[in-house]
């Protein structure tokens, strides 16, 4: 939810430590991703040379974190790169980087073919992957492969209650789901992909939902202490692993697929640098990213971070 909500509403929810908000888990990690080389059919070959590139970031700490892995990961291979960390929300990095003052950023693959073609309905990794490469090289931008790692809204319960009923995906909730009480922020009370969509889509009704402020700590306190018995969280949250939630699994897509990905300006893309984040994109997934951010969360340097995480599966 933090990929998509108002603007307002996601820079409150990246102030939160770690992933923010009500986060889920590797349950949703897609299929492997689709080997592209960064380039389509219809394309030219990418430069063999380095080249250099500027690589931004959005101002939470996730994102910052991401940018490092992919820049480390480039330099590895030769490329010359700079970062420019904590650009802003979305309309501040992507006025940046088709201008050109940065050539890349790090993005989620929902969020940004939602934010490029809004008109787009796809929800599973795969359809959202191949409608974003259309977009973007319709726009002068280009993507690499995406990774198995999400960060993407999950139902999320606690053990004791997933082990009480039996639950391990949203459609289980239908038969027990009018004994409980959702906690989400109040814009999933009302959005498609919110509480008419599992109404919708799952059959689940809630007995009760309950505002909560858009902050991990809030959500997870909520989730601890049985205010809500499901929540909405975000499925790197370092809460999950922390205190052994158990996050539904989304077989039919209702939230859809944030699947991490390097999103170039066309012009800047070269076949080293599209290795290297190609490299990545085939290491990283849901889990090892939530440890990555429990780490940035706990003080952490996230190129510290990045760098050895990088050296532990062999990157550099």
């Amino acid at each position: 939810m933090r990929r998509i909500l108002p603007a307002v509403l996601i820079a409150a929810t990246a102030l939160a430590a770690g992933a923010c908000g009500a986060p889920g888990s590797s349950s949703q990690t897609s299929a492997p991703p689709q080997a592209s080389s960064g380039t389509s059919p219809a394309e030219h070959p990418l430069p063999a040379a380095p080249g250099k590139v500027t690589m931004g970031s959005a101002d939470f700490p996730e994102s910052e974190l991401l940018a490092h892995l992919y820049a480390d990961a480039m330099k590895a291979r030769g490329v010359a790169v700079q970062i420019h960390a904590n650009i802003g929300e979305r309309a501040a990095y992507m006025s940046a980087l088709k201008e050109g003052s940065i050539g890349a950023v790090p993005e989620y693959t929902g969020a940004i073919l939602n934010y490029l073609s809004p008109e787009q309905k796809a929800t599973s990794p795969q359809d959202i992957y191949a409608q974003l490469r259309r977009s973007a090289q319709a726009q002068g931008l280009a993507v690499t492969d995406y990774a198995p790692a999400q960060d993407a809204d999950t139902i999320t319960v606690t053990k004791t209650t997933a082990d009480k009923y039996h639950l391990s995906s949203i459609g289980d909730l239908k038969r027990v789901a009018g004994r409980l009480r959702l906690g989400a922020p109040q814009p999933l009370l009302t959005v498609p992909y919110g509480v008419p969509g599992l109404k919708k889509v799952y059959g689940v009704t809630f007995k009760q939902f309950v505002a909560l402020a858009p902050t991990g700590t809030i959500t997870q306190t909520a989730l601890r202490n049985g205010t809500v018995d499901a929540a909405d969280i975000f499925s790197t949250d370092p809460a999950i692993p922390r205190y052994g939630f158990v996050s539904l699994k989304d077989p039919h897509h209702l939230f859809a697929a944030q699947n991490i990905v390097p999103l170039f300006k066309r012009d800047v893309l070269t076949q080293p640098m599209a290795d290297a984040c190609n490299a990545v994109a085939g290491k990283l997934t849901t889990t090892a990213l939530g440890e990555l951010d429990a780490q940035v969360a706990s003080g952490a340097d996230p190129d510290s971070v990045a760098q050895k995480w990088l050296s532990a599966n062999g990157l550099t």
